[in-house]
């Protein structure tokens, strides 16, 4: 659980997170927002060459659907959040022999294995140190082993204006974020020790089926799934072009092997 190590600006977010936990479980348990937070996930993954084996550990994990969305990719999954009430969902949701939940901060985090995989999806621009908790990620990894994250971005000032009037509106919407451009992303992750980055632009228009969980279903669903597969043709094709116009943008740094530990 969050310990003394947590921040004002922290100790915020947990509160609000153990609020909304309810809430926020059922997104992944809609059909038009699991499809859309599935893709997600799908696309951020795809910028790296997984293998089967790999042991994943995702940071703010939430209810723990990355476990059941990426089965048969990984050899051990592990997640972490400092919500209990997210971790306590998300242990009686996803039990199975290989998968792991601990309710923790990640910078109290300290794991007997390393990972080949640490990724946060919507994670960063809850941070109110970027630097600090990317040092934390990367002391987590296995040598050549790969840090990713999805992020919202502010290129395009329409998606912005809409992020602040969310903020305005929904309480169960954190206001104490910031958007981070690709740009600032990349040098996080480069001051961080990482290499060969990629920077690459995702959701266009599945991403608000992700964050919000609409009605009625019955009509959302489909839609929701023709914007995912939409997405997908689209950041294929389309590459570093869509940047200006997606609500996302994934980051994925690899940790070199000499000097890690």
């Amino acid at each position: 659980m969050a310990t003394k190590t947590n921040t004002e600006h922290e100790k915020n977010d947990q509160a609000l997170f153990e609020r909304i936990a309810h809430e926020y479980c059922r997104k992944d348990l809609l059909a038009a927002s699991r499809a859309a937070r599935k893709c997600r996930l799908e696309q951020t993954m795809r910028v790296i060459q997984p293998q089967p084996h790999w042991r994943y550990l995702e940071v703010g994990c939430g209810a723990g659907f990355s476990a059941e969305y990426l089965a048969g990719h990984y050899g051990e999954f592990c997640g972490v959040d400092y919500s209990d009430n997210l971790i306590s969902f998300a242990q009686r949701q996803h039990n199975r022999p290989n998968v792991q939940f601990v309710a923790s901060n990640i910078k109290d985090y300290q794991p007997e294995l390393r990972f080949d995989v640490v990724f946060a999806i919507g994670l960063l621009h809850h941070l109110d140190d970027v630097g600090e908790g990317l040092g934390h990620m990367f002391d987590l990894l296995k040598p050549n082993g790969w840090l990713i994250a999805n992020e919202p971005q502010p290129a395009n000032p329409a998606i912005s204006w809409a992020r602040q009037i969310r903020k305005r509106v929904d309480a169960n919407y954190s206001a104490d974020q910031t958007e981070l451009t690709g740009t600032e992303l990349r040098q996080a992750f480069e001051e961080a020790g990482l290499h060969s980055i990629q920077v690459v632009p995702q959701g266009l228009l599945s991403t608000p089926f992700a964050e919000v969980a609409l009605s009625p279903q019955w009509l959302l669903s489909p839609i929701s799934n023709m914007a995912c597969m939409a997405d997908k043709v689209l950041e294929r094709v389309s590459g570093k072009a869509l940047s200006p116009l997606t609500w996302n943008v994934i980051v994925a740094g690899q940790k070199p092997q000499q000097g890690a530990s």
